[in-house]
């Protein structure tokens, strides 16, 4: 009889065990990473949770947890991004990877975290262990031949290329910005984000007028006469807006499209006319609620109204709640009796504003009644979280 356990991995052990698991499930193998390569890699997530599953101490499954700060209307909670969920061939279809991802949801609530986000391989996979589906990113792609007109605009302003690595610093202070901000916006530690000083594989131009940041952008150019690539687009004016899409018009005989990556809430077919541009949605991350009562605090409407929640994953979560506004900040305490029935899915589609609650019932996530779903708009308006990292 095969001997099956779900732990922690020790540090000795993280490096072989992903190596091979991950490796396998997202690279083009063999050869397998050349292994100084790899634990280089993994120097930059040193603080984060490895588990694994073993049968006869082999591995058979593996997932990693990081700890991410994210914005929800406009209070910031520490939670788990769940990355690299794998399982080696001889393990699937024998629900090793949801008991792996059951006890890691359990570690996360030990840490104190309020929350949890991911990227699914296969989203009613995760729907089922209680996360709900944010809006997708976009992805645009036309000719900057379009844009030439605004090489004769005056923008009154310019925009700095530099190295990543030189303008590192630069770009996190813009990032918190950013952060505070935007729903949805989660970052990790300053000790991952440094990878990307580190491996300095892109451009990064800032776009000011009279000295003030405008806007800024990550960008790579495959080669001459190839693409430019855009990995994040930012701006908080049309100003800013601009003097980057200005910045696309400079490279008119050097590139042959822009492509660039945009947040949900972005339509960049009116930016400019004859742009003849195609735009496709990129896949979504994915965000559920790991304990409610660390939920407190976020800004919501005026409303009150009480549940009785179910959630089969973190059973600690399971209870009767009331959730109201006080101060216009959410405020999450026990009730003795309940409007309505959400599911953990329900709960977390309010917070991130993702789904109407008239759609609960449909989905098997609750029985909120008319008027308990209009208190629920009332104080969860909806929204569009952009999670920002990719993991």
């Amino acid at each position: 009889m095969s001997n099956i356990t779900i732990r922690q991995m020790q540090p000795d052990e993280i490096s072989e065990v992903t190596r091979l698991l991950t490796s396998y499930a997202f690279r083009s193998t063999p050869s397998l990473p050349e292994r100084a390569a790899w634990e280089k890699d993994l120097a930059y997530r040193n603080e984060a949770t490895y588990f694994a599953v073993f049968d006869d101490n082999q591995p058979r499954a593996s997932a990693v947890s990081s700890t991410i700060t994210q914005n929800i209307r406009g209070q910031f909670y520490q939670g788990g991004a769940i990355g690299a969920v794998t399982t080696h061939p001889a393990g699937r279809r024998q629900g090793y990877a949801r008991a792996m991802l059951t006890a890691l949801l359990a570690r996360m609530r030990e840490d104190g975290y309020a929350i949890s986000v991911l990227y699914p391989f296969r989203e009613s996979f995760y729907q089922r262990l209680g996360y709900t589906t944010f809006p997708q990113s976009k992805q645009a792609r036309f000719s900057p031949v379009a844009l030439q007109p605004l090489l004769k605009k005056d923008l009154d302003g310019d925009v700095e290329l530099m190295e990543l690595a030189q303008g590192f610093e630069l770009y996190q202070d813009y990032l918190s910005l950013q952060h505070q901000r935007i729903h949805g916006f989660g970052r990790f530690s300053p000790k991952i984000e440094s990878s990307l000083r580190d491996q300095n594989a892109y451009w990064l131009a800032v776009a000011r007028s009279h000295g003030e940041v405008k806007g800024m952008m990550l960008y790579k150019i495959k080669g001459y006469g190839d693409d430019f690539q855009v990995a994040h687009f930012w701006y908080h004016d049309v100003q800013g807006r601009y003097l980057l899409l200005e910045w696309f018009a400079r490279h008119i005989d050097h590139v042959k499209s822009i492509e660039a990556h945009l947040l949900p809430f972005e339509q960049p077919e009116t930016w400019w006319a004859d742009l003849n541009m195609s735009v496709t949605s990129v896949g979504a991350p994915m965000g559920r609620v790991v304990d409610i009562t660390r939920l407190n605090g976020m800004n919501i409407g005026p409303g009150s109204f009480t549940a009785h929640v179910h959630d089969e994953y973190c059973p600690w979560n399971s209870g009767t709640y009331r959730f109201e506004q006080s101060d216009s900040q959410l405020q999450i305490s026990p009730a003795t009796s309940a409007d309505c029935n959400l599911s953990i899915q329900a709960i977390s589609a309010l917070i991130y504003g993702t789904h109407d609650p008239a759609t609960f019932a449909i989905r098997d996530w609750g029985d909120p009644s008319e008027q308990i779903q209009a208190t629920m708009r009332g104080m969860f308006t909806p929204q569009l979280p952009y999670l920002y990292e990719t993991f």
